[in-house]
C-alpha cells in the first residue's frame, strides 16, 4: 500500500489537458522493466489515441456481426482493463463517465496517468504491483494485452464503417502528416 500512497501524492488534485499519446515520447534512456512498461503503456496509448480519433456516431455504433462488441463496447471494455491496471498502480478506481468521448479521454488520462507512476518506480517497486493478488506480470498477459487486441478491432471495425485510420505510424510513434 506504501507504493500506492507515494504514486497518489503525485497525482493528487492534477488535472490536465494536454492531448496525451498525440505521439510517442522519446525514447527511455535506457532498457529496464520500468522502462520496458512505460513503453509498452506509450505504444498502447498512441495506438488507442488514433484508433479513436475521429469517430463519428456511426462509427461508434458499428458492429460488423450480431454476436460481436460495437466500438462503443469495445472502448468502454478498454476503460475497463485500463482502469483495472489504474486500480493495481494508483490504488484508487476512476468513476466511467457516461458520455462515449469522455470515457476515450479519461482512457488517455489514466493511461498517462500509469506511465508517469510506473516511470517513477524502481525496478524493486514495480515487482511489487499486483493485479486481484497476482504478480506483476500478470498485469501485461492480461489487462495490457487484452487492450491491445482490442484497439486492434476498433482500427478494423472503422474501416468497415468506412472511415480509415488517421495515418500514425505505430512503429516510429509519430503523428499523421497533415
Amino acid at each position: 500500500m506504501e507504493i500506492q500512497t507515494m504514486v497518489l501524492s503525485i497525482f493528487k488534485g492534477r488535472r490536465s489537458t494536454m492531448n496525451h499519446f498525440y505521439e510517442i515520447p522519446e525514447y527511455p534512456e535506457g532498457v529496464t522493466g520500468t522502462s520496458i512498461m512505460v513503453r509498452l503503456l506509450d505504444s498502447l496509448g498512441f495506438r488507442f489515441h488514433w484508433a479513436t480519433e475521429g469517430l463519428r456516431p456511426e462509427d461508434y455504433a458499428f458492429r460488423p456481426a450480431e454476436d460481436v462488441m460495437s466500438v462503443t463496447e469495445l472502448v468502454r471494455h478498454v476503460w475497463g482493463l485500463v482502469n483495472w491496471v489504474g486500480i493495481s498502480v494508483l490504488g484508487e478506481p476512476h468513476r466511467k463517465p457516461e458520455e462515449i468521448e469522455a470515457i476515450r479521454n479519461q482512457i488517455l488520462e489514466i493511461m498517462w496517468e500509469l506511465r508517469e507512476a510506473i516511470r517513477s518506480m524502481g525496478e524493486e517497486d514495480l515487482g511489487k504491483v499486483t493485479v486481484d493478488g497476482r504478480p506483476f506480470w500478470h498485469i501485461i498477459n492480461g489487462p495490457i494485452s487484452d487492450a491491445l487486441t482490442h484497439v486492434g478491432q476498433v482500427n478494423s471495425f472503422r474501416r468497415l464503417s468506412g472511415n480509415p485510420v488517421y495515418g500514425a505510424n505505430v512503429f516510429t510513434g509519430t503523428p499523421p502528416k497533415k
